[in-house]
């Protein structure tokens, strides 16, 4: 069952109402039962045993941790830790990495491909993240540990985020989910308008892209040239719709039973550099990997040693007493620092692109690459200052700022080429298709539009183009990429919601009904035809 489908959404509205008439302190409970049974719906029904288990082995290493003496028992905390850690990561490991493996040494990969992805569960690496930070945080002291493990159970496989996320810290989020919650008005109608927003970017947007992007990427020898890029800054745009679009969902859904999540999007395609963007972009991973690997990874005593080795590498064990050799020392030990964090900044990229899938395109679309990216905007920075400065250019004005934004957009579209190519191989192939001549047919494509239209009419609209979309299709998806745009351009400024909270109720009215009938009428669903599930479903 997806979030899009037409039963989610009567579940749905019968949860929703059982929330606010069951007594507030069973509410949870509402969540906790409602959660089990999406998850139940949601492939093979034993598969809701891994979160469970999973839970419940946090829940004891989080009591054992916390009954142990901070000073005394310090040994026992760590390795109870460490325990559940391992379990987790044993789990998530046997479970969605060594398909990779055994795909790789089979008579027939595809079978076992589909077969072994069916039995990764539901949510696999945003509940196993989720409940890592849970008990290292309580091992730090900085989260309350749970004492009953059906509300941690609760939290844990809490079933909207286990879709595609937010990886959400049970120390800002999780006692909302036990807090009693009562109707509000303001609450459903905003968390209702947020859902509808996020069908919007799916059902609207998304799922059209898919079909040109497929077009595309399925036989890029039949398009080539331009055609190539089109189809990779196409995907870019539909996977962000597809994501965030989902988040829109979630996060709506959780607003009405009066829950707030962590945001995971914040118009990440206005950044003017790629370091911006990630942190506009899956914001919940970005944090968690910083707080559970790169800070750690900084304070170890192998991240200490390296540092001091290039100390003495470039030339920071000097002695003498002129101020030119301090300044040379101080110079040395500075750039050891930033060259040994780069090194951990590698670490910390290859996880991200390990935690997409173990593939090596997502290794190097979703990882390695960025690290690159960012690597070289932080050494080339200096540079590009200097070169500002003796042309005399603002390095702040409009104009390279948008220049900015749209470099930083067409690199990380690059690394999304490999992110959706089935190889690394098949990405080459693509980025060299890319260079060639494009395909006659398809540079007539709006040509030949003409000309149906020029004898046919209006019905020339219901022809099918070379990407596989009806011409009326790419009229809508171009329309609603541009209100896309211009709400997005909104948002970055201000609340969208609130600012047309704020005008007249007729008004109101209008804009909402206006965006609802557009997607009824114009959402890529109905019979004969099934949503896409979400892209990041699944990681």
């Amino acid at each position: 069952m997806n979030l899009t489908d037409f039963y989610f959404l009567c579940a749905f509205a019968v949860i929703l109402a059982v929330y606010y008439l069951v007594p507030r302190k069973l509410q949870w409970g509402v969540l906790l039962v409602s959660s089990i049974a999406f998850y139940l719906m949601n492939g093979y029904p034993f598969l809701v045993l891994f979160p469970i288990v999973s839970v419940l082995v946090v829940y004891l290493c989080a009591r054992r941790i916390v009954s142990c003496d901070v000073k005394t028992e310090a040994g026992r905390r760590r390795k109870a830790l460490i325990a559940g850690i391992v379990v987790l990561l044993a789990i998530l490991i046997s479970l969605k990495y060594t398909k990779f493996i055994w795909v790789r040494f089979t008579d027939n990969p595809v079978f076992w491909n589909e077969f072994l992805t069916t039995l990764i569960p539901l949510g696999l690496s945003y509940y196993t993240f989720t409940l890592i930070s849970y008990l290292v945080d309580v091992y730090n002291g900085i989260a309350i540990p749970e004492t009953n493990y059906f509300r941690l159970l609760t939290f844990g496989m809490y079933g909207p985020a286990l879709v595609s996320g937010p990886i959400m810290q049970y120390r800002e989020v999780g006692a909302g989910f036990f807090e009693e919650h009562h109707f509000s008005y303001e609450s459903l109608t905003r968390g209702l308008q947020r859902m509808l927003w996020g069908f919007f970017k799916k059902l609207v947007i998304a799922e059209r892209l898919g079909v040109a992007v497929a077009a595309v990427f399925d036989n890029p020898a039949a398009f080539g040239g331009v055609y190539i890029w089109g189809a990779i800054i196409c995907f870019t745009i539909q996977l962000y719709a597809d994501f965030s679009g989902l988040m829109d969902i979630v996060l709506g859904i959780s607003q009405c039973f009066g829950l707030k999540l962590p945001e995971n999007f914040d118009t990440p395609f206005f950044s003017k550099t790629i370091a911006e963007l990630w942190r506009r972009w899956h914001m919940t991973l970005g944090t968690w990997c910083k707080e559970y690997i790169f800070y750690p990874l900084l304070r170890t005593g192998v991240h200490t040693r390296l540092t001091k080795r290039l100390e003495k590498m470039f030339g920071a064990d000097k002695t003498a007493d002129d101020p030119d050799s301090k300044a040379a020392v101080k110079k040395a030990k500075k750039k050891a620092k930033r060259y040994s964090t780069y090194i951990a900044m590698f670490v910390l990229w290859l996880t991200i692109g390990l935690w997409h899938g173990g593939g090596m395109t997502f290794v190097i679309g979703s990882g390695l690459l960025q690290w690159f990216y960012i690597v070289m905007e932080e050494l080339l920075e200096e540079p590009f200052k200097k070169l500002w400065n003796s042309l005399k250019i603002n390095p702040d004005s409009a104009v390279l700022n948008v220049l900015r934004m749209i470099r930083t957009f067409l690199l990380f579209s690059l690394g999304m080429a490999f992110f959706r190519s089935p190889s690394v191989g098949h990405a080459l192939g693509m980025l060299r298709q890319g260079f060639g001549r494009h395909n006659a047919e398809v540079v007539g494509i709006f040509r030949g539009f003409l000309n149906a239209f020029s004898s046919d009419g209006v019905r020339a609209l219901k022809a099918t183009s070379s990407f596989g979309l009806a011409y009326v299709d790419i009229f809508v998806l171009v329309f609603s990429l541009l209100i896309l745009l211009l709400v997005d351009i909104a948002k970055s400024r201000t609340d969208v919601r609130a600012y047309i909270a704020a005008r007249p109720v007729v008004l109101r009215f209008i804009i909402w009904f206006a965006l609802l009938f557009y997607v009824i009428i114009l959402g890529q669903y109905g019979p004969g035809y099934s949503a896409a599930e979400f892209i990041y479903q699944g990681f």
